[in-house]
Formats: C-alpha cells, structure tokens, sequence
C-alpha cells in the first residue's frame, strides 16, 4: 500500500464525520450515474481490490448516512458481478441502458444509513461488458465522480495515482450574506407544483443529435466561443432561432477564491440566463451566450454567495424563470454539459477505451455530452 493512502485514510478516520454543505443537501435526493461499455473483459476480482483501494485512498466513499451526516469508515461500496447472453453492439446500438445492467442503488435505503454512497456493477456479455456506476449526489457533483470514475480505472490498471480531491474541506470559507438580493433571481411563481408535474407528464421530445467536431472547430475558429457556447448556439438554431433565453450549469472552482480546485462535494450550479434576440446566426448566437458565460462568472464572487442564501432559507426564487422553461416549446433552455469530464479518455481499461457511455439519466432539458471517439464529435441530449 503506498504511505499516502495510509496517511490519508488514517488521518481522515480521526475525525469520521463530513457534514454537508447547504448546496450539497440541495442534491440529497439525487443520484449521479454512467454505464461504459466496453470491447473486452474486465476481471471482477481485479475490480473489487481497485474498489478496496479507492476507499483506502477516500474513507468518506465507504461511509453511510446517520443524522443528516456522513459517518466513515463504516462500510464498503456496493460490487455486483453477473453474466448475460449478449454481443456489445447490440447494447451499444440502445438509446438507454435496460435496467438489468446498471448498478442498483436505494435512495431511500441510503438516506437512513443503509445503502452504500457508491455503487458499482460489472457485467459480462459474450464479447466484452458494461461496467456501471451510480453514487449519491449528496458527496459530489459530476467533476468528482468521474474523476473518482477515473481514479478507479487507474487502481485497476495497477497504477498508484495521487489523490486529486480533497473531501476534507467545505463551503465554509464562502460568506453568506446577510441579506437577499433578489435581483439576481426570479420569484417561484404560484402555479410551480403545477408545472413540474405537468413536465413530468408531459411527453417530450427526445433525441439525440451528433454535432461534429469539424462544425465545432469551424465554428470555434471563426468566433473563439467555447464549445459549450456553440453547442448552446446550435440549440438555438434547432429552436428556428426565435428570441430565448439559456441557462448554463457552471462549476465554481477556480472563480470562487475559497473553493480549492480539488475540493470535494458539490460545488457547481445553474448560472443567470443569456438572453438571446430572434434572428441571430449560428456564430453570433455563440458569441452572445460565450460572453454572457463570462459575465456570469465575473461576478461569481457576488453571485454565488447570494445563491447559497436562497438555499439555506429556502427562499421562493431561483436562478432562472421556471415557467418560461417548463413548456413543450420553451423559451428558456436550461443546459447541462459533460463534456469536459474524462467520460472516455480517462476510463481505459487495460489501456482500451470504452466503445460507449450510457450518460446520467437526468431531467435536464439538454445536456452536452461526449460521443465515442468513432463518432468524434459530441452529442446534444433533448428532453423538452
């Protein structure tokens, strides 16, 4: 065992609790998951020591629940192995991942300390597997479980990474104000039970369309938008580039002084919405949401201290208009990227690359996310 794990995990075990930040009990009730498909088999009893390991390096993955806080070391991650007639091509081709493949996991069983945070099932099929993986939303946003994801991958391989997230601080460091500036937010309208059981009803439209890396590139050369600006820039050329609004998941390590770049638990949110006018090109349309991005940003510090206010008071307001964005033809697209997670390159196993990811069924309206390398390119996830 390298005497890094040891003195992690020893100096982690004398405390033995981690407490929640306001924003990570917001994601309580939430579970993160991916399931990769890969060309070749994965040794099971090689994947339960690199599960062991990663423990060993994190203690808090092996906790449980009990009074609304952490408690580690007390346990293990869930490991669930089986073989099924199959080929991976026939998985690969599905739009979703059949149940029977993805890693079991209880919300309900966790949130009173008796189902592990983590999750993992390895499936066999005849001409390679499915390795899955679900952990509760409340120890991590999307950055830390695939960086765990990642970390895994590497024990597998037999390497001896660094710890690269620190779960021993929290949001402490940030000031929450005293008083609400509701400017920066839009008031929960009356009828919002309404229309989120409506959304839920509602049988929308779903798809998935691969925009190219080429059209990326060529886009990006001509306007230095981000990908996610473009991509965001494509939607709204979808939408036959009426006037809306977009609202973008940002995460604010590295803008907010006192959130560490390694740090552990959830540390990403929705940011104000860019408003677009009709009749935009594809290229202006990216220009217009990259700078309303940086904007954004800019002024994180004042930002995002006002939104963890709404959260801990539990104020009727949020980051964007909810009744403008819970139609069939919305006028506010809320986003959700991926993209820059290691989902392929950082999930080798034996040095081969997974053939495909199954991404995180989530409710988000879009959501950005890599496509195979095959493929090249990324994939624009509709839900509205």
């Amino acid at each position: 065992m390298p005497i890094w794990a040891l003195r992690q995990g020893y100096r982690m075990s004398e405390k033995g609790l981690w407490h929640p930040s306001v924003l990570d009990n917001t994601c309580r009730g939430m579970v993160i998951s991916t399931s990769w498909v890969y060309g070749i088999h994965i040794d099971s009893a090689r994947m339960n020591d690199a599960l062991k390991k990663l423990i060993m390096m994190y203690p808090l993955l092996g906790g449980r629940l009990e009074n609304g806080l952490v408690c580690y070391p007390s346990g293990e991650i869930l490991f669930e192995y089986s073989k099924r007639n199959g080929r991976v091509s026939d998985v690969s081709a599905l739009m979703s991942l059949p149940r029977k493949y993805e890693a079991s996991f209880c919300l309900k069983k966790m949130l009173k300390g008796k189902f592990p945070l983590i999750s993992v099932r390895l499936t066999d099929l005849d001409d390679g597997c499915i390795f899955s993986m679900k952990a509760s939303h409340l120890v991590m946003d999307g950055r830390c479980f695939y960086r765990l994801a990642n970390t895994l991958m590497e024990l597998y391989g037999g390497k001896n990474p660094t710890p690269c997230i620190s779960f021993g601080c929290d949001l402490s460091g940030i000031r929450i104000p005293d008083a609400f500036d509701a400017s920066l937010f839009y008031p929960l309208p009356e009828s919002a039970l309404f229309l989120v059981l409506w959304k839920k009803m509602h049988k929308g439209r779903k798809g998935r369309i691969l925009v190219s890396s080429d059209r990326i590139r060529s886009i990006k050369d001509s306007t230095g938008a981000s990908r996610t600006a473009i991509l965001s820039a494509v939607v709204y050329g979808m939408l036959g580039h009426k006037a809306v609004s977009f609202v973008q998941t940002a995460d604010h390590r590295g803008h907010i002084r006192a959130i560490a770049r390694d740090y552990g638990g959830n540390a990403a949110s929705t940011l104000p919405p860019v408003m677009l006018s009709s009749g935009l090109s594809i290229e202006e349309a990216a220009i217009a949401i990259d700078n309303g991005i940086r904007s954004c940003l800019e002024n994180d510090e004042r930002y995002f201290p006002q939104y963890l206010l709404l959260l801990k008071e539990k104020l009727p307001f949020l980051p964007f208009p909810l009744k403008m964005a819970w139609k069939s033809n919305p006028e506010c697209i809320i986003c959700n990227s991926f993209i820059s997670f290691g989902i392929y390159d950082g999930m080798e196993a034996d040095g081969i690359p997974p053939l495909y990811a199954f991404p995180p069924d989530l409710p988000d309206p879009v959501r950005f996310f890599p496509a195979p390398a095959q493929e090249d390119g990324i994939y624009i996830l509709l839900n509205f």
